[in-house]
């Protein structure tokens, strides 16, 4: 009789494995991915950081670009450190890494939809029989690779190409001569120098600023230029540039000066030296203080108060003969100021007064005579302020020019005679002897210049080749009067316009004349224009000795 027993060649049941045994099977598989993914993003980073340096240095070639060494390290280094940021930023996640794992190893979704498994649904205590086995096949087939093989660490060799090519690009760009080293190197020279025409400025200012023998508003209109121009020279970008900011604020100095104020001062000066060849010490003691002509504040003052003081106690004691002698000395000293209206009516009302010997109306005329000494003083200390800034702007000019001017010793043009109001072909500014020849001067050929004489002159004159001097920026030593001279043109730094050709800012080259030429036709000039004006015979007579010298007589 047959009886049934059970085979004992049964199938075996298959391990349950639940979400944990999926994940800890994905984790090996996850770092190899992330360590892939990490090498291949720096790699990029620091391929993209290579070409973007090169293309930092290449633009350094075409412009330039002082930092441009600087930009190409730091972006080099950027790029590299925002690669790596961003591996770590973006590492796989294990859904990630179960989809590239299916692409790689041609898996058929069995991974992603293992991991979509991996939780049983709600409500239900395990996960269900098929998830169970889908989960069990899909790790089945995993077990079958390894994470080094399916994901190794190795270079393309694309990637390796170009990152070699970019290195070399690289070293070849940083070894090779850039030509704007030397347009850099310029620029360099220019900054350099315009700080510390800068710092010339700004002392100036300074010393400008301390003075308190000028309006508060004339000193704060003085300094806003100056501010100004020292602003414009730190953004130069140019030494024309430069200049033509050094020439504008040098134009509006210009326009800050009274027009009568060197008339008023001369006609002053004049009518001082007339009374001082009084025979009475008082107007004597008058006429001095008023050719010093120095502030209000100062001793000219007190010696002026004190000399009409006792003009006035003396007036008494004098018969009306001594009286009427003063008064037609002082009528004529009166009639020296016409350019000085108001030093004018108070030295013809003075006269008057000592004629009738009214002690009111000379205590009247002594007061309107200080009065307009006081105006001319301050007149004379803005003139000379506005001299000195402009005579600080014109340095710096000349100075920024220095070491690209006259590189072979060509002559400098020269100041116009002091006192002066021809309007003359090249511009000095200096302290000289009536004249700029000899001392501090900077000729700018075709432009409006203001020269400084011993007086307080407005020289706009034809200067151009006076007494050269060997070496430097003062021309080459003249050995006769037929030597050939040089007489170049200049770029535009005065105040007014060049013009060599009756247009504006147009300088033609310079022509070979002799010296004898040159001197005799600015020594015409200049007789001419000191014939004309109204300044003191001494004056003339130390111009006139001074061309006269030049050549030779």
């Amino acid at each position: 009789m047959a009886t049934l027993m059970s085979s004992r060649i049964a199938a075996p049941m298959p391990k349950l494995l639940d979400s944990e045994d999926l994940i800890r099977s994905l984790r090996p598989w996850r770092k190899q991915l992330f360590k892939q993914q990490m090498l291949h993003w720096l790699l990029r980073g620091v391929i993209t950081g290579l070409i973007v340096a090169c293309l930092v240095l290449l633009a350094a070639r075409i412009l330039p670009w002082a930092t441009a060494v600087y930009w190409a390290i730091g972006l080099g280094m950027a790029s590299p450190l925002l690669a790596f940021g961003a591996a770590i930023w973006y590492r796989p996640s294990f859904a990630r890494t179960a989809s590239v794992i299916d692409k790689r190893l041609a898996l058929h979704d069995r991974m992603s939809t293992a991991w979509e498994l991996r939780e049983p649904p709600k409500g239900a205590q395990q996960s269900s029989a098929l998830a169970e086995l889908q989960r069990h096949d899909a790790l089945e087939q995993l077990a079958k690779s390894k994470p080094a093989t399916a994901f190794p660490l190795r270079l393309q060799r694309s990637t390796i190409l170009t990152l070699v090519c970019t290195t070399l690009v690289l070293t070849l760009l940083i070894l090779l001569p850039n030509p704007m080293t030397a347009i850099l190197k310029q620029q360099a020279d220019l900054q350099a120098r315009l700080a510390r025409q800068i710092g010339s400025i700004e002392k100036k200012r300074r010393q400008i600023d301390a003075q308190s023998a000028i309006p508060a508003k004339e000193k704060q209109l003085i300094d806003q230029i100056l501010r100004d121009l020292e602003s414009k020279l730190q953004n130069a970008k140019s030494e024309a540039e430069a200049q033509q900011d050094l020439a504008d604020a040098q134009t509006k100095l210009d326009q800050l000066r009274n027009p009568q104020a060197v008339n008023r001062i001369q006609s002053q000066s004049t009518a001082g030296q007339s009374l001082q060849h009084s025979s009475n010490a008082n107007l004597q003691s008058i006429g001095q203080a008023l050719v010093n002509n120095e502030t209000p504040k100062g001793g000219t003052a007190k010696s002026l108060a004190q000399a009409l003081q006792n003009l006035a106690s003396q007036a008494s004691k004098l018969s009306q003969a001594q009286r009427d002698q003063l008064a037609q000395e002082l009528e004529n000293a009166a009639n020296q100021a016409n350019l000085n209206p108001d030093l004018k009516s108070a030295l013809h009302q003075l006269a008057q007064a000592l004629t009738e010997n009214n002690a009111k109306q000379i205590a009247n005329a002594s007061q309107s005579l200080q009065a307009a000494a006081n105006q001319t003083a301050a007149d004379s200390n803005s003139e000379t302020t506005l001299t000195q800034a402009s005579q600080s702007l014109q340095n710096a000019a000349n100075n920024l020019a220095a070491p690209t001017d006259n590189p072979n010793g060509t002559s400098q043009g020269q100041q116009g005679p002091g006192q002066n109001q021809g309007q003359q072909g090249q511009q000095g500014s200096g302290k000289g002897q009536g004249q700029q020849g000899q001392g501090k001067g900077q000729g700018q050929q075709g432009q409006r210049g203001q020269g400084q004489g011993e007086g307080r002159g407005q020289g706009q004159g034809q200067g151009g080749q006076g007494q050269p001097k060997q070496g430097g920026n003062n021309g080459t030593n003249g050995q006769g009067k037929n030597e050939q001279v040089y007489v170049p043109g200049q770029i535009n730094q005065g105040s007014g316009t060049q013009s060599t050709d009756n247009t504006s800012n147009i300088v033609q080259s310079g022509d070979q004349v002799s010296y004898s030429q040159v001197i005799a036709q600015y020594s015409q000039m200049a007789h001419d224009a000191i014939d004309n004006s109204s300044i003191s015979p001494d004056d003339k007579d130390l111009v006139h000795d001074y061309f006269n010298s030049l050549e030779g007589r």
